[in-house]
Order: structure tokens, then C-alpha cells, then sequence
């Protein structure tokens, strides 16, 4: 099935698809009852009308893409009124109707006609009901995968497109909207539908048609209406803000809420599965819907599954987040970090900030995506569900690694709750009187807490760059898993480079992987790839025939893990044998799922393998000289 995947937010899939004769940029909208947008009216398109059919009880349509026309012809009064048990039919080359939900048998048929576009009939009366939908939409993506087109007809409204997008719909109809206006409502993309005496009286509207005078019932501003929200859509998806759209909308209609709730909590599993590791755009997290958001609770997860200190830290401080990120670079931190300085043993004091939605961030982790690319309003004030992500972080920590003493630099009335998370076994020691965070008195009675805990202490073994491989290693296990890390950061291994810049290789010259801080994460060369291989989860294997000239593509893949992520880094392997390391375009199951487009960008590969693509495995930067081994 040719469909492109040009970027992913959410559910949705920006790109370019066929579904028999018809070529579709998606998502897109159906022009109902026109052959054609006017140009400013409305979305340019694939358009949608309803021709005589051969039967009373039958509905008929012809949707065209401006080239090529296709008949549907399907039954309607049990597909739109009721959600009783359906199944599902063939249309026309590559369309099927289908009407949830479906039986075994019905699946059975459906998955053998193999569809490239699914009308799913009784949309209108599922997104009345609320729940059945999101569950209908799991088992639909569940059962085919993200390669058919899924149309839901009659449930698209300018307010509404944003949500339908991101919850994985790639073709809507203008027909609800054109339905609303002639029944006399203006539809915002803001305000929902609202009383069009509203609009006259101030003037509300600039479209062609509200400029003009028409009346709604001409259908032209709903049109222009759709037009520009879905135009918003579209670059929203590729920015890598659909989300924030998303929540944007969510005061046009309180429904919308329910099913933002209703599909985080159904469809998680889906959502980060499309969610990249990397991305460099900021993410906003205003209301309490951004705390559910894929992102965020894949950092608390691996924060808790794979994330250990710094064996060489034994002093814990806790200090709070920065609007600045990276929280190093803050005003803040940089007097918090001026007020230590000189102190022994200062190499040996783990800095982990507090912050909401994501709960912990130590500072070796401050580069991990998304924790370098947030903002969040800040009020002093925490909910239940912050609160509790901070705990569980913070009780990890102590858990998880052996500090000798913690010191909570923290403003004491605000972060009370801290309290019973505290090992009482653990020495802790409060560091502020008020709050007052850079406050001369606060930063002196901080420096000598710190010189308290850390007089104590002996020195580290191999010094400060001995600690400095440790914090990379806790990067490399938040990445890939312990055991990985292991093995990456096995013994004889030096550093050079700069903060920005990280190399690790292995004693001789030879690159393992790199580091840069805008990524946050690791590449890895294929040095680096062989030693991980054995215990490295993201997999893709491609087929025999596959020549590994340049980056792979969707249709040479075999098989690819299905914990792969659009940014992870992967390693190719053909029958077990390593071949190259790369990053991956898409996550693992869409590799197998969609037929075109770029599945894992190569960065390294076998010599032999380089040599005959006639490209350079290492980068084109000039090596700097050895560092010490550590």
C-alpha cells in the first residue's frame, strides 16, 4: 500500500497515500456537495458528493481527487443510527466499509480483502457515544496496522479537526459542518459553534463570505473555516505541535476533553509508540492534559526502570527547576553552581531538580529529551498528581543508591510534601529559611551544608573525569538498559571532547559513540554497535536481496523491534550479522506497516559495506588528540 509518512504526531500520519485510483495528501477533508474549493474558501482537495442510488435504503458517493472519481454505495440506516454489532464489506478497489464492532469473522474477511481505505460507517453515532469510539479506533489500528486510510464521516467540525487528526483519522467530510451552517450556527475553530448575531454585532469574521454578507447557510465560511484549521493542522503535525492544538481546543467543546481522556488512557500504548525519542521543538505543558502526554510518561517510566546514580555520588541536592532549560544555564543555577565552587569533593554531589510534569531531573539527564525542551506556567502550587511523580522520583533516588546524606534546597512550604519521601536513615538537611532560593543567606547556609556532607568523603577513583564517565554511563542506561550500558562503557574506554561534544572510544582510537548535548542522546559507531549487539533490544533486520548503499527503506525491511522509536538508535543486522548503526525515521512497527519512505537513516556501516557506497564511516570532524583513559 503506497503511503508516505513525511512526519507523526499523535496518531496522525502527515504524508501521502493511494486508496485504488485516488491519491491523497492526508489528512485531508472531503469537500462535500462541491467538486472543487473555491481558492481562499477552503480546503483545495479530494471532494465528496452524493449521487442517486440504485437502492432507497442505499446511500450513494462519489469522492474524486481532482483526477480519478470513485463510486461507494453502502446501506445507512443501521450503519448511522445504531451501534449495534456489524461487520464489514468491499466498496470498490481498495475501500471497505466497515461498522463497529466488528466480529471475529468479520475481522477474518476484512483483514484478507486487505483495505487500503476504511469508511467507518457508523462514526457519527460512535462519537455521540464517546468511549466506543477510542475503542473502536484501538481495534481498528490494532487489528490493520497505521497503512489504510480511515474515514469517519459526518463528524468534523473546524473546532473538532485537531483532536480527529491526532486521535489518527486521515480523511474527514465537510458534510457536518455544512449541515450547521445552514441551520444558522457560525463554527470558530476557538469558540466551537456560537450564536451568529455574535459575529454580525462585532465583526468577528474576515472570511470571504462573513466580509461579503452571505448568509451561513451558503456554507462558505464553514468551508473557509475548515480550510484554514486544517491548513493549521497540517503544520502543526510537522512541527511537532498537534498536541498543543489539541489542548488549545479543548474549551470549544467539553466533549473534546473526554475523549482526549479517553484516548490517553486507551490508546497510550499507540500514542508513544508514534512519539519520537529526539525532537528539538519546544513542548508546553499548560493544562493537566500535557502531564498525560506520551513524552512525559515515557521520562517517568525509564526514570524509574532504568535510571541509576552515579556510583561515585553520595550527596543528594535537591533544588528546583529553571524557566531556563537547560537548567545549568539558568540565572539560578549558575549562582546555586558559584556558591559551591572550591568546596571539596564537589565531583561527589549528585544535583537532581524538581520539577513538574516530569517529577525528577538529575543533572546528567538534563539534555534527555523532552527535559531540554519544555515550559510549564509556574504558580508554587501542585496537584495531587505532581506531587506524586515527585515522590515516586525522589523515592527511587534513595532507593535505588546509596547517599550518605540529602540536602533540600527547596523553599520548605512549598515542598512539604517532600517530607515523608525522606529516608529518616538517610541524614537530611533543609538548606532554606524562606523562599528565597538565591537569597545570600540561603546560598551561604547551602554551601555549608555541602562542605559538611562532603568533608566526610574520600576522593573518587580516577579523579573528576572518572565521575564524568559515570554520569555518561547513567545517560547511556536511560537509553538503552542497563546491560547495553554495560557493555558500551566496558573497561579500557577514554573520553575526549568537549561538554557539547562527547567522544567515547575504546583506548585505541577507535569511536564508540558520541554525544551531542542538542540530542541528548547517543549515536553509535559501529565499534560501539558491536560491543552492544548482544544486548542492544532495537533491531532491524532487512532482507537478503537489500543492497546497503545508502539508508534503508520501508520495503527492504524484514523485521524491526517493536520497541523501536522514530530517533532511537538501531543497528542493522541481515541473519544475525551486524552491518550498520543508524537512527530510525519511524517507529519499528511502521516500518512493517506503511510501504514507503525511509526507515532507519545509516550513519556508520561495515568498511567493506562503506567502501562500496564510497562514504566515510567516521565524521567528518578532525579526531582531537586521546584523552586519558578511564
Amino acid at each position: 500500500m503506497p503511503r508516505t509518512a513525511d512526519a507523526l504526531d499523535g496518531l496522525s500520519i502527515l504524508g501521502t497515500a493511494k486508496v485504488g485510483p485516488l491519491a491523497f495528501s492526508v489528512p485531508t477533508l472531503l469537500q462535500a456537495g462541491t467538486t472543487g474549493g473555491t481558492k481562499g474558501d477552503g480546503p483545495q482537495g479530494p471532494t465528496l458528493a452524493e449521487t442517486a442510488s440504485t437502492r432507497s435504503d442505499f446511500r450513494s458517493l462519489r469522492i474524486g481527487d481532482g483526477v480519478s472519481t470513485v463510486s461507494l454505495e453502502f446501506p445507512i440506516p443501521a450503519a448511522e443510527v445504531q451501534s449495534v454489532a456489524g461487520g464489514g464489506s468491499k466498496l470498490a478497489d481498495g475501500w471497505w466499509l466497515l461498522h463497529w464492532p466488528v466480529s471475529e469473522v468479520g475481522w477474518e474477511e476484512i483483514l484478507q480483502g486487505r483495505p487500503e481505505g476504511i469508511v467507518l460507517s457508523n462514526a457519527r453515532t460512535l462519537f455521540s457515544e464517546g468511549e466506543p469510539l477510542i475503542r473502536a479506533l484501538l481495534e481498528i489500528r490494532t487489528r490493520l496496522g497505521a497503512g489504510p486510510l480511515l474515514w469517519a464521516p459526518r463528524v468534523a467540525l473546524p473546532h473538532r479537526l485537531a483532536l480527529l487528526a491526532f486521535l489518527g483519522l486521515d480523511l474527514l467530510d465537510s458534510t457536518e459542518a455544512l449541515w450547521r451552517s445552514a441551520s444558522g450556527e457560525f463554527l470558530s475553530a476557538e469558540l466551537g459553534a456560537i450564536d451568529a448575531e455574535l459575529v454580525r454585532t462585532e465583526r468577528l469574521c474576515e472570511c470571504p463570505a462573513c466580509t461579503a454578507g452571505e448568509e451561513l447557510a451558503s456554507g462558505r465560511h464553514a468551508q473557509w473555516a475548515l480550510g484554514k484549521e486544517l491548513r493549521l493542522v497540517r503544520t502543526a503535525i510537522r512541527a511537532g505541535h498537534l498536541r498543543d492544538v489539541v489542548e488549545s481546543r479543548l474549551p470549544a467543546e467539553p466533549s473534546s476533553a473526554e475523549f482526549l481522556r479517553y484516548a490517553d488512557r486507551m490508546l497510550g500504548d499507540l500514542l508513544d509508540e508514534r512519539t519520537p525519542v529526539t525532537g528539538g521543538s519546544q513542548h508546553r505543558y499548560v493544562l493537566r492534559e500535557s502531564h498525560r502526554r506520551p513524552e512525559v510518561r515515557r521520562y517517568r517510566a525509564r526514570l524509574l526502570d532504568r535510571y541509576r546514580p552515579p556510583p561515585s555520588k553520595k550527596v543528594l541536592l535537591l533544588v528546583p527547576c529553571s524557566k531556563t532549560k537547560p537548567y545549568r544555564q539558568s540565572r539560578s543555577h549558575r549562582k546555586i553552581a558559584r556558591a559551591l565552587e572550591g568546596i571539596p569533593n564537589l565531583s561527589r554531589l549528585e544535583i537532581a531538580s524538581v520539577t513538574s510534569p516530569l517529577g525528577i531531573v538529575p543533572r546528567e539527564l538534563e539534555d534527555v529529551p523532552p527535559c531540554r525542551h519544555y515550559d510549564i506556567p509556574v504558580t508554587g502550587e501542585w496537584d495531587e498528581e505532581e506531587r506524586a511523580a515527585v515522590e515516586r522520583a525522589v523515592a527511587h533516588l534513595l532507593a535505588s543508591h546509596a547517599f550518605q546524606s540529602v540536602l533540600v534546597h527547596l523553599d520548605p512550604q512549598e515542598y512539604a510534601f517532600l517530607r515523608s519521601s525522606l529516608k529518616p536513615a538517610v541524614a537530611t538537611e533543609w538548606t532554606m529559611a524562606d523562599e528565597q532560593t538565591t537569597g545570600a543567606n540561603n546560598l551561604r547556609g547551602l554551601r555549608a551544608a555541602a562542605a559538611r556532607a562532603l568533608e566526610r568523603l574520600e576522593g573518587t577513583v580516577g579523579g573528576v573525569l572518572g565521575v564524568v564517565r559515570e554520569e555518561l554511563e547513567s545517560v547511556a542506561r536511560f537509553q538503552f538498559g542497563t546491560e547495553a550500558a554495560e557493555l558500551l562503557f566496558a573497561a579500557p574506554i577514554r573520553l575526549q571532547g568537549r561538554p557539547w561534544f562527547q567522544r567515547l572510544t575504546d583506548g585505541h582510537g577507535k569511536d564508540l559513540a558520541t554525544l551531542r548535548e542538542e540530542r541528548g542522546l547517543f549515536h553509535l559507531t559501529m565499534a560501539g554497535a558491536t560491543r552492544v549487539h548482544p544486548a542492544h533490544p532495537l533491531e532491524v533486520e532487512i532482507l537478503p536481496q537489500v543492497p546497503l548503499l545508502g539508508d534503508i527503506f520501508v520495503p527492504g525491511v524484514a523485521r524491526a523491534d517493536r520497541s523501536i522509536r522514530a530517533g532511537d538508535a538501531v543497528l542493522v543486522v541481515r541473519n544475525g550479522e551486524l552491518l550498520a548503526t543508524g537512527e530510525a525515521a519511524l517507529p519499528g512497527p511502521l516500518m512493517r506497516e506503511l510501504a514507503r519512505g525511509v526507515a532507519v537513516r545509516i550513519r556508520h556501516r561495515l568498511p567493506s559495506l562503506a567502501r562500496e557506497a564510497n562514504r566515510q564511516t567516521q565524521d567528518a570532524a578532525p579526531l582531537p588528540p586521546p584523552g586519558p583513559v578511564v
